[in-house]
């Protein structure tokens, strides 16, 4: 990256938590001109509804501590990371699953709702 005259990135569900912290704690990527676009696709950033209802289940032990940190609310990862003064675009799907569909109010795509791919002042 020291030689790049602009890095982009484009992350989906939890690489696009991972891109947000990472920037976060180096800030020198995007200082001056070097940060050029940031996409995040069905990243959970407020969290998701979905692993709420499998949070103490065989398959969030499974899943790891990670797994803990897509659940909603304060402890949510998505919601431990700063927002960040960059252009960030976020795609979110609208797709629903009939598996998981009765665990969302509002648009989702199965895994993540609408309102949850977010970031928190959108």
């Amino acid at each position: 990256m020291a030689n790049a005259s602009k890095v982009h990135f484009v992350g989906h569900s939890l690489g696009g938590l991972v891109i947000r912290a990472y920037l976060q704690n180096n800030p020198r990527v995007f200082n001056g001109n070097t940060l050029g676009n940031v996409v995040l696709i069905g990243t959970p950033n407020k969290g998701s509804e979905l692993a709420n209802h499998l949070n103490g289940s065989w398959l969030m032990h499974i899943a790891g501590g990670v797994s803990q940190s897509l659940i909603t609310g304060s402890k949510s990862l998505g919601n431990t990371i700063n927002e960040l003064d960059i252009n960030l675009g976020v795609i979110a799907g609208t797709k629903a699953s009939t598996l998981t569909q009765h665990y969302f109010k509002g648009k989702n795509d199965g895994l993540v709702s609408v309102e949850s791919a977010k970031q928190r002042t959108c």
